[in-house]
């Protein structure tokens, strides 16, 4: 069995029989595993011993879970009170339209995963956006795309 395989067979078998702590195991397995894939929740329901649907009704409710592999870049756009008041809808438009996906989902390339986000903390510098750790303040809808350009170009390279 693969190291990663049996990682998430260790998480599983630690929250085995006790339901309560279903979040907890899905937080872990995608720690581990980078998302929650279908074999997983599977596993997971059996060992907890709550129907499967239950689990998907969980991840579906918490938008930081991902049933898909996240892309090799995190895109996040503000959609704080101050962000929205000064056009981060705009920007989430663009990127959206750029890339090709809609929030919480990642390009057919696996390159990026794109979020909307309620806060990043950069209210001062509305709109901001977050590129994988690094946030960027008083952001435009071009200077987005073009941020994005840029980060396909180095990933392409």
């Amino acid at each position: 069995m693969e190291v990663l395989e049996q990682n998430v067979a260790d998480i599983i078998a630690r929250h085995k029989s006790r339901p309560e702590m279903a979040l907890v195991a899905l937080q872990e397995i995608q720690s581990t595993a980078g998302y929650i894939s279908a074999l997983s929740r599977s596993s997971l329901a059996i060992a907890l011993g709550v129907p499967e649907g239950e689990l998907q009704g969980v991840i579906s409710f918490y938008s930081e879970l991902r049933s898909t592999p996240p892309g090799l870049h995190r895109v996040c756009v503000c959609n704080g009170d101050s962000c929205v008041a000064t056009g981060s809808h705009h920007i989430a438009a663009s990127v959206e339209t750029h890339l090709g996906v809609s929030p919480s989902q990642t390009t057919l390339d696996g390159q990026f995963s794109y979020e909307r986000v309620y806060c990043l903390g950069n209210c001062a510098l509305s709109p901001s956006i977050a590129i994988d750790e690094e946030v960027y303040g008083r952001c435009n809808p071009d200077g987005v795309v073009q941020q994005l350009e840029r980060f396909q170009r180095t990933t392409d390279a």
